[in-house]
């Protein structure tokens, strides 16, 4: 049987799932969650240190078979090629972009959520699962040594949002769902990641 703190918890985020499906991230307040969790909004912040992890909780909830596919991303370096380890794990963060860009936006208008930022070498989630791939495949001599891996993978989230904003032409044929030339964009990526031959 869950506990209560749990059981608190997942009333807060599926509150929030709710409000912002009906009302969106700018109109979803703390007060707003609270109160349809049945909880006083002090409460949410025992469980969420701020509403911008309460939201990227929601998130990651309504997308868990996204989130474990990125879990097993550090484990796969070493297999494939890494232009494939990362194409896979861009196209299924891609399936994530219809709730990830309204929270981004809500993020650049929202103060309380855009104070909100982690502390350096320690990005949370999906961001973090790619930062730990990138440096199992430089331990594996197949990315070059001198690459960030935090800020590689911060790129690469960049470079997928960005896709995702202005999509550069029709489907891929193999991977409709896929936003279209992640495989070339990760190729132009990686051309300054990898080891650089003399």
């Amino acid at each position: 049987m869950a506990s209560r703190g749990t059981t608190t918890r997942a009333k807060l985020v599926d509150a929030t799932i709710r409000l912002v499906g009906e009302l969106g991230y700018a109109k979803t307040t703390t007060r707003a969650i609270a109160q349809a969790a049945g909880v006083a909004e002090g409460t949410l912040y025992r469980h969420f240190p701020d509403k911008a992890a309460l939201f990227a909780e929601a998130v990651l909830q309504q997308n868990q078979h996204v989130v474990d596919r990125i879990e097993t991303l550090p484990a796969r370096a070493g297999t494939a090629t890494v232009k494939a380890n990362l194409t896979d794990c861009l196209t299924h963060l891609a399936a994530l972009r219809a709730d990830i860009l309204p929270l981004e936006l809500a993020v650049l208008t929202d103060p309380e959520l855009a104070r909100v930022a982690p502390p350096p070498g320690a990005l949370p989630g999906p961001p973090g699962r790619l930062a730990e791939y990138l440096r199992a495949e430089q331990g594996l001599g197949r990315l070059r040594a001198d690459a960030d891996p935090e800020h590689s993978a911060v790129v690469l989230l960049a470079l997928l949002f960005g896709m995702a904003m202005n999509p550069p032409g029709p489907p891929d044929r193999d991977a409709p769902t896929a936003l279209p030339g992640i495989a070339d964009a990760v190729d132009i990526v990686l051309q300054g990641l990898e080891p650089r031959t003399p």
